[in-house]
């Protein structure tokens, strides 16, 4: 049944969100089938995990995920190469605060680690990268690698979790999650952003990923999405060492000179206003459909 038309009893507050794994759809049961899949996954580790929530509580998560436009802390990116908003202050959001908390407790841990086989497998107490995504028309998040070490706590991130929070999507509106292979030369796997259901994906120096193209969604709608990463020990092999996410263009993409420094700079640090007006004033307008 499509979780957009379940008919859900209203709730008027969260208790499910503290009842652990209770919160969860049918999958919890299915573990051993999600670490197969999981495991033969193309083109790197990864699964689709349906009806992540169950109905009731997917439906009030999605009833108070805040707009762009809603008072709260939302951090910009607006440059050639991501377009988004992030949130990571849930101080004004009780009910995304006590999810974020469900997401990290020993029972929930525990179900990731049978799921990607890493018996290792910690939350991270920092939170950091995670939180509330969104993107609105115009948005997008060029093809990356994630950073390997954790710039706080030195651990290394391994697996990454994604549910999603849109509705009445359609194709054409792209948007789509995409996975490409390991010498980036095509996209092997596409995941539409659909109501309620979840990527969970190993990350490494070949898991590239991420929404390159424009979305074209209407006006009244957005790409909405939670993310949480999961981290272990380094391990001993670790050779590619990035503190920052490793971005770079589709093959099909022309880079000239301006762009190519931004990317430059994004290894190291965010891209800032100064630094689009001093080296791109007119990026903008200089696009040709890739942003």
């Amino acid at each position: 049944m499509d979780t957009n038309t379940v008919p859900i009893q209203k709730v008027e507050n969260f208790e499910l969100l503290n009842k652990g794994v209770e919160s969860f759809g049918s999958w919890i049961n299915n573990l051993e089938e999600l670490n197969k899949s999981f495991i033969n996954a193309k083109p790197f580790p990864n699964v689709e995990i349906d009806r992540f929530f169950k109905p009731e509580i997917a439906e009030l998560l999605y009833s108070v995920f805040p707009k762009v436009t809603d008072d709260h802390k939302w951090i910009v990116y607006n440059n050639p190469i991501e377009k988004k908003h992030a949130l990571t202050d849930f101080s004004s959001l009780p009910q995304f605060k006590d999810l974020f908390n469900l997401l990290q407790t020993k029972e929930f841990v525990d179900l990731v680690k049978k799921i990607s086989g890493i018996e290792n497998l910690e939350a991270d107490p920092n939170l950091h990268g995670a939180g509330l995504h969104q993107h609105i028309p115009g948005g997008k998040l060029d093809m990356h690698l994630d950073y390997s070490i954790h710039p706080v706590t030195g651990k290394e991130r391994r697996v990454n979790l994604i549910i999603y929070f849109t509705k009445d999507w359609q194709n054409d509106y792209g948007g789509a999650i995409e996975l490409w292979n390991e010498d980036f030369s095509k996209c092997e796997k596409k995941l539409s952003p659909c109501f309620n259901k979840a990527i969970l994906f190993r990350t490494s120096d070949v898991s590239y990923h991420g929404l390159p193209l424009p979305i074209k969604c209407p006006e009244s709608n957005s790409r909405k999405s939670i993310a949480i990463y999961y981290v272990s020990d380094p391990r001993p092999d670790l050779d590619n060492i990035r503190y920052k996410a490793q971005f770079r263009p589709l093959p099909t993409q022309p880079v000239n000179d301006k762009l190519e420094q931004l990317y430059r700079i994004r290894e190291k640090r965010i891209i800032t206003k100064d630094d689009l007006q001093t080296i791109y004033p007119n990026w903008e307008t200089d696009g040709n459909g890739f942003w």
